[in-house]
């Protein structure tokens, strides 16, 4: 699949993608139109909301933390028929409150490495919603299924990455994947916000990587992974205690 191709046309959603369509390899590819990615829902338009219908969608799980779904209530359409919430509390993937403390001048800069960091934290500490997320991803009866956050790189990045390296998918393109959401949202919410940040005193550059979605950060992670537990499938397996069977399933399911 082309990558453009697999950008839902929405007007209300930038980051909203179908997940598959990569080639892994032996001419296979992962399948489409099962697992689909997105930033949030709230701001659908009714016209969004019919374009998702088209797809039939019925399962949404929303990583955001009670605070953010309840400030942006999700725009849901007519086939949804389950909504999970699995919400991960990570402060940088937390994007309003986190630009609101940027404005206030309580943080002035934020490195890659600081991105990575909370990644590798949001993994250990939120291991059980990733878990939750890997069951209901390998459900069939829960296909075609929607995950997002709120800006679609941090959380969802992450549960991106864990579902493609899961289906043996290359390592840069696996990056690839995290890395164009600089090009459908990040760089459209930096220059919007840029004047008033720069007024408040920010310097936006220096804060760049946690508005946006640096290859490396997710390259760190992936990285931690391999080398202190021998790699993404291992880390699922013995880290977070992911039943084999759901590993497999998902194999199953979603290569074609």
């Amino acid at each position: 699949m082309n990558r453009d191709s697999a950008v839902l046309p929405l007007t209300g959603a930038m980051n909203c993608r179908d997940l598959g369509g990569y080639a892994v390899g032996g001419g296979r590819y992962v399948r489409t139109n099962a697992l689909f990615r997105s930033d949030r829902l709230s701001d659908l338009t009714d016209d969004d909301q019919e374009e998702l219908e088209s797809y039939g969608i019925r399962t949404v799980v929303d990583f955001r933390t009670s605070a953010e779904s309840k400030r942006d209530v999700s725009r849901l359409w007519s086939t949804v028929t389950t909504h999970a919430p699995l919400p991960i509390g990570d402060e940088i993937a937390q994007q309003t409150e986190f630009v609101e403390r940027i404005r206030a001048g309580e943080i002035t800069s934020v490195s890659v490495d600081d991105v990575a960091n909370s990644y590798i934290e949001m993994l250990s500490e939120s291991g059980n919603q990733f878990v939750s997320f890997l069951d209901l991803a390998a459900d069939l009866d829960c296909w075609p299924l929607l995950f997002h956050c709120t800006a679609g790189k941090d959380r969802t990045g992450i549960a991106a990455a864990l579902i493609l390296e899961i289906c043996g998918l290359d390592r840069e393109s696996v990056l690839d994947d995290y890395e164009l959401t600089n090009l459908l949202r990040s760089e459209h919410r930096i220059n919007a916000l840029r004047s008033s940040l720069e007024a408040a005193g920010a310097n936006v550059e220096a804060i760049r990587p946690a508005l946006s979605a640096p290859r490396v950060a997710m390259e760190k992670t992936l990285s931690h992974l391999d080398s202190n537990y021998g790699g993404v499938e291992d880390f699922l397996l013995g880290q977070l205690g992911v039943d084999p069977d759901i590993i497999e399933i998902l194999r199953l399911n979603l290569l074609v």
